[in-house]
C-alpha cells in the first residue's frame, strides 16, 4: 500500500481524536488531507514523536495517537521500553514502514534489514501488522479499541506521493492550536 492511502485512512478512523504525527514526506503527505487543530506535526523533529506522544497521553483523559515513520522510531528507539512499562491504557503508537528514510533521497533505514514490528514486540509492547490497504482499517480500529497500549505496523511501499507541498507552517502557531483543542476538548 502506498503511505498517502494509509494516511487517508487514518485520516478518517483518527478523525477528531489527538495525534502526534512525525516529521518529513508523512507529516506533509497527512497535512494534504486538511489540517486539524487536534494534530501536532513535529516538524524537524525526528526521533521524538513517541517521547511527546507519551506525555499528551499522560496529561489527558482520552485517546491519543502516535504517527511515526520506521526512521523516526529507530532514532529515538530508546523511548520503547518506557512505552512498555508505563503503557498508557489511551495511546496507541501507530508506525508507517516503509524501510526508508523517504525524506533524505529515500535512503534505507535499518528497518530494511530489522523486523521493526519484531522489536516492538520484544520491548513487550502488544503489536499488530498490517501488509494491505484492504487490512487497515479493521487493524487501527482494533489497534484502538480495548483500553490498552497497543502498536499497530503498517506496511507501506517506498516512497513519497508526487506533488505534495511543503508544510511551512510555524511549529509555535501549531503548537499552540493543539494545545487549545486538547484544552476544549477536555472541557
Amino acid at each position: 500500500m502506498k503511505r498517502i492511502d494509509a494516511l487517508q485512512v487514518i485520516n478518517t478512523v483518527w478523525d477528531t481524536r489527538p495525534l502526534i504525527v512525525t516529521c518529513g514526506a508523512t507529516a506533509r503527505e497527512f497535512d494534504s488531507l486538511g489540517r486539524r487543530d487536534h494534530r501536532l506535526p513535529l516538524l524537524d523533529s525526528m526521533g521524538l514523536t513517541s517521547a511527546v506522544g507519551l506525555g499528551v497521553a499522560l496529561g489527558v483523559s482520552g485517546p491519543v495517537g502516535i504517527l511515526d515513520g520506521d526512521g523516526s522510531l529507530l532514532m529515538g528507539f530508546s523511548i520503547l521500553p518506557t512505552l512498555a512499562s508505563l503503557r498508557p491504557p489511551n495511546l496507541t503508537l501507530l508506525v508507517l514502514d516503509n524501510g526508508q528514510h523517504a525524506s533524505a533521497d529515500n535512503m534505507p533505514s535499518q528497518a530494511a534489514e530489522l523486523d521493526l514490528a519484531a522489536a516492538i514486540r520484544g520491548c513487550g509492547i502488544t503489536t499488530l501488522e498490517v501488509d494491505v490497504f484492504e487490512d487497515l482499517a479493521d487493524a487501527l480500529s482494533a489497534a484502538t479499541t480495548g483500553g490498552q497500549f497497543s502498536a499497530l505496523v503498517a506496511h507501506v511501499e517506498p516512497g513519497n506521493a508526487s506533488g505534495i507541498p511543503f508544510l511551512l507552517a510555524d511549529p509555535v502557531v501549531l503548537a499552540d492550536r493543539f494545545a487549545t483543542a486538547l484544552h476544549d476538548s477536555a472541557s
